[in-house]
């Protein structure tokens, strides 16, 4: 349930420039990435330790940006209700390309599937990626990256 001491969830279509943008204004943090969906399983199952790691990190100096591969339009109310579910305050975009390989392409998920996440330096630099792949995302890797990255600030 969102807290009223928290900002609204908010969800914007968003583009390759509109990508770089919201790096850029988060130069100064690092900033994690989570590519997901509605309709993945895992995605569901990891994002409520994206909010969480950013309740706990984000007065540190971790930003937290969320990008949904669901349809733009026709899934944009599902995209929102479970962002808001979720209580999801940080930056939620849904790409303007969905699920196909327009997205894949321009948000280089390298391995062609979500749950994918990627972590950047406060130089906005890619340091790393977790990709899905046959074993998954362990939520730990990503805490022990960006905790790493966060001591180097």
């Amino acid at each position: 349930m969102p807290r009223a001491d928290r900002p609204d969830v908010k969800l914007e279509v968003i583009d390759e420039q509109g990508f770089a943008a919201a790096l850029r204004r988060h130069r100064g943090k690092v900033v994690l990435v989570d590519f997901w969906a509605t309709w993945c399983g895992p995605c569901v199952e990891l994002f409520p330790h994206t909010v969480q790691l950013h309740r706990r990190l984000g007065d540190q100096g971790l930003a937290v940006i969320s990008v949904s591969l669901d349809d733009p339009v026709d899934d944009r109310a599902d995209v929102l209700e479970f962002l808001t579910h979720q209580d999801a305050t940080f930056e939620n975009f849904v790409s303007r390309y969905g699920a196909g390989t327009k997205s894949i392409e321009v948000f280089e998920i390298v391995d062609g599937a979500v749950p994918h996440f990627k972590l950047y330096d406060r130089h906005g630099k890619l340091q790393k990626t977790f990709a899905s792949g046959s074993e998954g995302i362990d939520p730990a890797q990503i805490d022990l990256a960006v905790k790493a990255l966060l001591k180097n600030m």
